[in-house]
């Protein structure tokens, strides 16, 4: 499912100046006479043209306009709304509303937050094409792979460099490959794939340093919904990469992954327990401040991660104990602990550049994997190839 492309601005005769609103069945009220909402309208028909009567995300929240980084046409986004929802009441889209927050399900799982999304008529797609906005005119514009946020959520601009630009063609790569394929979930496509890597500018540096993990709607299904997803009309299986974000570490540190070895292993503890602990270890600057969080956020998980919990806290006395007991276990990394989130998101920042190296591997020997953060959906009579190049893969010499 396409984002709004902000990139695109497609080779046509006919300017948004030269529409004549009150003639069109594009926008026969008076709201879209502004400069700003017919270069918007540029934009929407932009991408209409392109992902046809795909659906297409959008933030609909009140919002400044993105950099020029992410937006080089200065596209508006008030303006942007106003003709989505102009066209929204002409019967040329129909729109659909985020949810602005995670929501917590009756099973105890939480949905995510969601963005917006509207999807073209057959007769706006047509009058797109009378125009001139087809495929072909909107196929050679940029994409962006990238962004970078501020700790309140707004998008910067970032840095640069040899990595900004692997990474950007890295993913360019990869999705060009993915959309080749033919994706479908209960018999329905999945759509165009644009997989963004959202990074968090932690430090102020305005460098892709911390996060970098990317999202899509097909990240939120059930583990059940995507189990029934097809590659090329092949049933698909899942390969993952046991305890991924301590195995990196032990690559980053000593230079090899523990697997086969499970840093869970933890005498007297539950897997369940010490991965739940491990995490928040990685990600709190002090044993206190995890302990703190361990207590308070257990409620939220999984009912077989609470009862592991309890049973384990009754052994080991303490949250303390526990914590000691799982850095024991993983000395080779301890240091690793106890840094703060800021540093925590670096470790995501070495999975995900990792996991999505492996996945334009296999793009390259022709293997569709689709990445669920640490796991790869692929075609069932693939999975050997994943076996044998997750634990090989290296990425040095840009980081």
């Amino acid at each position: 499912m396409p984002k709004l492309n902000l990139f695109l601005s497609a080779d046509v005769e006919v300017e948004p100046s030269n529409i004549i609103f009150n003639q069109s069945l594009l926008a026969p009220e008076p709201t879209l006479r502004t400069k700003a909402q017919r270069k918007a309208l540029h934009c929407i028909l932009s991408n209409v043209g392109k992902y046809k009567t795909q659906p297409i995300l959008f933030n609909m929240r009140n919002q400044a306009n993105a950099p020029e980084q992410y937006n080089p046409h200065g596209y508006g986004h008030k303006p942007l709304i106003a003709v989505i929802q102009q066209l929204q009441r002409n019967g040329l889209l129909t729109l659909k509303k985020g949810v602005a927050r995670l929501v917590k399900k009756n099973d105890g799982d939480f949905e995510e937050a969601q963005l917006s999304e509207f999807r073209a008529s057959e007769t706006l797609v047509g009058l797109c094409e009378e125009l001139g906005y087809t495929p072909k005119a909107t196929a050679t514009n940029t994409q962006q792979f990238v962004e970078l946020r501020d700790l309140n959520g707004r998008l910067v601009p970032f840095e640069e460099n040899p990595y900004s630009r692997h990474i950007n063609e890295l993913m360019g790569d990869y999705c060009q490959f993915l959309n080749a394929q033919r994706t479908e979930v209960d018999g329905e496509d999945l759509g165009h794939l644009h997989l963004v890597r959202k990074y968090k500018d932690w430090d102020g540096s305005k460098r892709l340093i911390h996060g970098g993990r990317s999202h899509h709607p097909f990240m939120s299904y059930s583990s059940a919904k995507r189990e029934r997803i097809t590659i090329n009309g092949s049933p698909v299986a899942t390969v993952d990469y046991p305890a991924s974000q301590l195995n990196v570490l032990y690559s980053h540190v000593t230079g090899r992954f523990l697997y086969p070895e499970d840093p869970y292993d933890v005498a007297g503890m539950s897997r369940t327990t010490a991965k739940y602990l491990a995490n928040l270890m990685l990600n709190n600057a002090s044993a206190q401040a995890a302990s703190l969080a361990a207590s308070k956020n257990i409620s939220d998980q999984k009912k077989l991660v609470r009862d592991n919990y309890r049973s384990d806290s009754r052994r080991f006395k303490t949250v303390s104990a526990m914590m000691k007991a799982i850095a024991d276990r993983n000395a080779p990394i301890a240091d690793c602990f106890f840094k703060g989130k800021a540093m925590g998101q670096q470790y995501a920042w070495l999975e995900a550049n990792l996991v999505f190296e492996v996945a334009r591997l296999l793009a390259r020997t022709e293997v569709p994997a689709l990445t669920v953060h640490d796991e790869f959906i692929v075609p069932v009579d693939m999975v050997e190839a994943v076996h044998e190049v997750r634990h090989t893969t290296g990425f040095e010499g840009l980081w």
